[in-house]
């Protein structure tokens, strides 16, 4: 009986892996924000076309971009954290359940005083 029960247990888990996404797949999404002429791609590793690996990536071509780092809220929106090339958050992109998305961006100066804050919204899609 023991065993049965074993055998089921490890038949149960390996097809709940089966279906389960794999985790290696990297996320592309294709993003219309207003104010923006082209599309922004958010790219999640390891999809990106740099050797570090750990961040996500912001830009106008799949891959390619500022790196971001990922947050996943518990309400099941994500937030991208754009960072710029001296590792100063420059943007919050948040993408909702229904891959609507909201992009604030905004300047820091020398002084650590924030300027010209902006925040636009619209819709994404996945693709691979």
């Amino acid at each position: 009986m023991k065993y049965a029960a074993l055998m089921a247990l490890v038949a149960s888990f390996a097809g709940a892996q089966m279906v389960a996404p794999t985790p290696s797949l990297a996320d592309v999404l294709r993003c219309k924000i207003e104010g923006y002429r082209e599309d922004v791609f958010i790219t999640t590793s390891p999809d990106t076309n740099s050797s570090d690996g750990q961040y996500a990536r912001i830009g106008i071509s799949r891959g390619i971009g500022n790196r971001a780092f990922v947050v996943a809220d518990r309400m099941g929106a994500t937030a991208f954290v754009e960072l710029n090339a001296d590792d100063t958050p420059v943007g919050l992109i948040t993408v909702q359940k229904d891959l609507r998305v909201i992009k604030s961006r905004q300047s820091i100066d020398p002084s650590d005083m924030v300027f010209a804050p902006s925040q636009s919204a619209r819709v994404c899609t996945r693709t691979r």
